[in-house]
Order: structure tokens, then C-alpha cells, then sequence
């Protein structure tokens, strides 16, 4: 697979998380939105990752 389209996937699935989280934060426990938004950020920083060593 090439990596442009798990780049994408992995762009589209850290921004519904932080989304989510963004919503969580604001109307339901704010502890649950910072860990969605926590794990948002893992996924980004593998998406960056792919991105900086071309892998």
C-alpha cells in the first residue's frame, strides 16, 4: 500500500479523534476528552513519522 494513503487514514482518523475529544471535553468528563485527544496526538505523531523518514 503506499504510504500517501495511510498517511491520509492516519490524518482523517487523528482528526475525528480530536474532534471527538474536542467534544468530550467540553460536555462530558473532561479527563476522557484529554486521554481521545492523548491518543489523537499518538496517531499524528505516526502519520509525521512516515512523513519525516519516508518510510
Amino acid at each position: 500500500m503506499n504510504t500517501t494513503v495511510i498517511r491520509n487514514w492516519l490524518n482523517i482518523i487523528f482528526m475525528l479523534g480530536a474532534i471527538v475529544g474536542l467534544i468530550f471535553y467540553f460536555t462530558h468528563h473532561k479527563e476522557t476528552g484529554i486521554y481521545i485527544i492523548l491518543i489523537s496526538m499518538v496517531v499524528k505523531f505516526a502519520e509525521a513519522s512516515l512523513r519525516m523518514f519516508k518510510v
